[in-house]
């Protein structure tokens, strides 16, 4: 009973509420732990309605101690006049890879890192404004946690 959460059971963790968003940002450190193995993604596009060449790239990011924090999922970049979508990616202990992955920088877009675990989980968003000043994503961040 961890944190108040029956672990034999899934735990759900916002990571970024249903919101619409203009700046980018990093979302609030949210402490997990270590009980858990696997972790499924969700990130819901709900509303893009700006200029076609605005952008939004959503991470989700890991940490040891909830002030470095290393990239694990960075999902497919969105255009401002981009057309809702959800996308998932999965994170799992059991396929730890084979070699170094260099985590000085985010992952390319639309990659996962899946063995990648941290005692802190964090969404995080990049918007770029071509001009207009006018982007403006709606998008949410759910995670279920294994």
């Amino acid at each position: 009973m961890s944190r108040g959460v029956n672990l034999a059971q899934g735990e759900t963790i916002t990571l970024a509420a249903a919101a619409a968003r203009t700046v980018g940002a990093n979302g609030v450190g949210q402490f997990i732990g270590g009980e858990r193995k696997r972790f499924v993604i969700i990130n819901a596009i709900t509303a893009s309605a700006t200029a076609a060449g605005d952008t939004l790239d959503v991470f989700v990011d890991f940490s040891l101690d909830d002030v470095t924090y290393y990239n694990a999922v960075h999902f497919t970049q969105q255009a401002g006049n981009g057309a809702a979508r959800t996308e998932y990616a999965v994170l799992d202990a059991a396929s730890p890879g084979t070699a170094v992955v260099n985590v000085t920088s985010d992952a390319a877009a639309a990659a996962v890192r899946p063995a990648l675990f941290g005692a802190y989980l964090r969404a995080r968003w990049a918007l770029v404004d071509a001009g207009g000043g006018d982007t403006s994503h709606t998008f949410s961040v759910l995670v279920y946690a294994l």
